[in-house]
């Protein structure tokens, strides 16, 4: 039997064996904890997580960077994708990869993601280029779902390495429960000797407390990062969402973007700084025959092949050398037809804008203006011309007049003016109707062309015509050769016509000083031809000192009359063709003479312009218009019309700014009425005065439009509120189609220029309803009411307007 000692030894040994294997379980089972550790930060799972989070990023920033307008840039994603990239780096560590490699899957998606990110590593920098982002997005888009896969297969591994560490505790657990139950068992025995020993499984069992308490805290702090993972996910899916919509949107604007461009009356091309095509739409394929849709990025080189024909190749050639010079560029180009549409007709006329971008590329608009001007060029024609005859008409005549005479007197060579007038036109246009009159009145103008030789010929109006004839040294028989070849027999419209003429005529410088009185001299022998029977010719003849005399009387009573206030106004109503309603009047001078009775304008004007009373005359009547105007109800328009001699002796501006100050009339009811001869002699200056006048809110209005050479010229260089359509356009509408004609491209000329158009001379329903049709806006004439004096004034047309036929447009 053992002694005490020895059983104390063996005892001491076997509780020192039992301590061992406490200690070595302990320390194995602080090894599982070691291992637990990482397992329960999961680090193959966050590893995951960050790669998927910062592929989403990365994705989000390509598309981002394709949106125009957006800040996002090459250098945002460049920023992504190295995030990207370090984190993809990670799972190739050790221990992450060791977790990773035990799914196939997951292996295989961490080497397609590592071969996609050296793939796209050298487009990160041109990713805003063309093609370029969408294809990147296009390679990552499989990654999506691989991605979050991998993170759930990690997450699953990381799940499993941490169970099977829990499993081996659980068994240290059991081996330690028996140690100690050995030692317990021990310790019956040797309670006193192996008291210490119960102190220290004490410790070892507040360290194992510890450690599980610890083991919650890492649970919690996964669980946290789990919550936070989703939180992520979410704003995610909502980032997305958002992403979504704006595409859609941005494919929206799009489409209404090409349904506006293609929809452009005008042609568009846009260029970039690398010479290569951005957009044009469907007008410019169209003008410069394009078969293909836009491609962005091609090269405009490579477009000009495309055309089917030079047309659009000489136009750039043209741009790009004037822009070389002066930047923003406008021109007018003529090019035929492409060859794919010869049905289009003869060349077109093309007005091409080209402006140059910030990015070295370039705008241009193509605008096809042959129709407008056509329009012009006829009208510019028809401004000239005797429509009837494409004779010169009273205004071209009265310039060359002018030339002619100016370079008689430099010559010292004779002139003569020879006015003609058909005899019996007015039977003939009765009698055989109004082609036949038409008919006649062409045939006598050839006539007078052919004998006339180099003179210049024209149509004064209704049958009378006038010839210019320089170096006449014998006018009467140069008159007597006119009046033989009118005559002979005729045939129109089915009726036998023998035309015969009463001929005047007056010569410089034994007639006349001025282009002027020579052609009214001329006219005042016709006037005596026709009085003494018809194809009479007679040379002027004047009576000079009664004409003085009668002359002189009238000029002294003209300076007499306005310090008499002998001078008043009548206005005419101005009336709007849509509502057919009375919107303002015009002020027209009229003298009351004692002695004399009504002195016509036509007498007393040209005299007061002559003597220099107009200046006078014309302020007073520009203060007494706007004084009258402001006592009227409503907002009536006033017009008041200027003569040319006016801007020579009065200051318009300050004049109009007097009268509207001391009426307290607002400006823009104040309108001016101007003809082009205003603008002739000084241009620039009288451009000035009128914008000044605009400048104050007055309406600027051209009067007799259509009667001078160079009406359009003058709307192009001053943008006039309103034209006036000349009577003598009006008054041949029922009879003339050429004339309802020329009305309807005045009409239209001004509706394009944002111009007011009022027709003058307005007598008849029928003439009204012409003008409505045709597009003007205002009428004026007898139809509607004569002149009147203020106290007299209607402000509202009658109630029989109905009954007379007419009606509101």
């Amino acid at each position: 039997m053992l002694s005490l000692k020895a059983g104390k030894i063996v005892v001491l040994g076997a509780t020192c064996g039992f301590l061992a294997a406490a200690i070595q379980v302990s320390v194995l089972i602080g090894a599982r904890q070691a291992e637990l550790a990482p397992a329960a930060r999961c680090d193959a799972c966050l590893a995951t997580s960050q790669v998927e989070i910062e592929f989403a990023r990365l994705e989000q920033r390509i598309a981002a960077a394709l949106v125009p307008g957006t800040a996002v840039g090459p250098a945002d994603v460049r920023l992504r994708f190295d995030a990207l990239a370090t984190r993809a780096a990670a799972l190739d560590l050790p221990a992450i990869r060791t977790v990773l490699d035990q799914d196939t899957a997951a292996a295989a998606t961490r080497e397609r993601l590592a071969g996609a990110l050296r793939a796209l590593g050298p487009d990160i920098a041109r990713i805003d280029q063309p093609g370029i982002g969408e294809a990147a997005l296009a390679a990552l888009a499989p990654l999506d779902f691989d991605l979050s896969r991998l993170s759930a297969a990690a997450d699953r591994a990381g799940l499993a390495r941490a169970a099977a560490a829990e499993a081996e505790l659980a068994r240290l657990h059991r081996i330690l429960t028996a140690v100690l139950a050995c030692l317990f068992a021990l310790g019956a025995v040797l309670l006193a000797l192996l008291g210490w020993h119960n102190r220290q499984l004490g410790l070892a069992r507040d360290g194992q407390q510890r450690s599980s308490e610890k083991l919650r805290a890492a649970s919690a702090r996964l669980a946290a990062a789990t919550a936070e993972v989703s939180t992520v996910n979410a704003q995610l899916q909502a980032r997305n969402a958002v992403l979504d919509r704006r595409d859609r949107e941005l494919g929206l604007q799009n489409q209404r973007f090409d349904a506006a461009l293609n929809n452009m009356a005008v042609a568009l091309c846009m260029v970039d700084g690398n010479d290569r095509l951005v957009v044009y739409n469907r007008r410019f394929a169209e003008l410069f025959g394009l078969a293909l849709a836009p491609i962005p990025g091609l090269l405009f080189a490579d477009l000009l092949g495309m055309a089917t024909g030079p047309q659009l190749e000489q136009v750039h050639a043209r741009q790009r050398a004037l822009s070389a010079e002066a930047g923003d560029t406008n021109f007018i180009q003529e090019i035929a037809p492409p060859a794919a549409a010869p049905h289009e007709g003869g060349p077109r006329t093309v007005s091409v804008s080209h402006r140059p971008m910030r990015d070295g590329g370039w705008l241009a608009t193509y605008e096809d203006v042959t129709e407008r001007r056509q329009a012009e060029s006829r009208i510019a024609f028809l401004a000239r011309h005797d429509p009837l005859t494409g004779l010169c008409n009273r205004a071209f005549f009265a310039e060359q007049l002018d030339a002619v005479l100016a370079e008689a007197r430099r010559r010292g060579t004779p002139l003569a003016v020879i006015a003609l007038d058909v005899d019996g036109f007015k039977d003939v246009n009765e009698g055989h109707g109004p082609a036949a009159g038409d008919a006649l009145l062409r045939e006598v103008g050839r006539r007078i062309v052919r004998a006339a030789g180099d003179g210049v010929v024209a149509r004064l109006g209704g049958d009378e015509f006038a010839v210019i004839a320089p170096g006449a040294a014998a006018p009467g028989a140069l008159a007597t050769r006119l009046a033989e070849a009118v005559g002979g027999p005729f045939a129109a419209g089915g009726a036998a016509l023998a035309p015969t003429v009463s001929v005047g005529y007056a010569s410089w410088p034994a007639d006349a000083s001025s282009a002027e009185a020579l052609t009214r001299h001329a006219e005042s022998a016709l006037a005596a031809a026709k009085g003494a029977g018809g194809g009479a010719i007679r040379a002027f003849a004047p009576d000079r000192d009664a004409a003085r005399r009668a002359r002189r009387a009238l000029e002294a009573d003209l300076r007499q009359a306005l310090a008499n206030r002998e001078f008043t106004l009548a206005f005419q109503p101005l009336v709007d063709t849509r509502r057919v309603a009375i919107t303002g009047f015009e002020a027209l001078l009229r003298w009351h003479h004692p002695g004399r009775g009504a002195v016509s304008p036509a007498d007393f004007v040209p005299l007061a312009e002559e003597i220099g009373l107009i200046g006078e005359i014309g302020n007073w009547v520009l203060g007494e218009a706007c004084a009258q105007a402001a006592r009227w109800p409503g907002d009536f328009t006033v017009a008041v019309n200027l003569s040319p001699a006016q801007f020579g002796l009065m200051d318009v501006v300050s004049s109009a700014d007097e009268a509207l100050a001391r009426s307290g009339l607002g400006a823009a009811r104040l309108e001016l009425e101007i003809t082009e001869t205003v603008l002739l002699d000084d241009g620039e200056h009288m451009l000035e005065i009128l914008h000044a006048l605009r400048a104050r809110g007055i309406r600027i209005a051209m009067d007799d439009f259509g009667t001078g050479h160079s009406s359009l010229s003058y709307l192009r260089r001053f943008p006039f509120d309103k034209i006036k359509i000349d009577q003598s356009f009006v008054r041949d509408m029922a009879t003339r189609p050429d004339c309802i004609t020329i009305v309807r491209s005045m009409a239209a000329l001004g509706a394009s220029l944002g111009m007011t158009t009022t027709a003058e001379g307005v007598e008849t329903p029928e003439q009204f309803a012409q003008l409505q049709a045709a597009g003007c806006d205002q009428a004026q004439g007898y139809l509607f009411g004569r002149p009147q004096p203020p106290a007299q004034m209607s402000f509202a047309l009658g109630a029989d307007w109905a009954s007379r036929g007419v009606a509101a447009a």
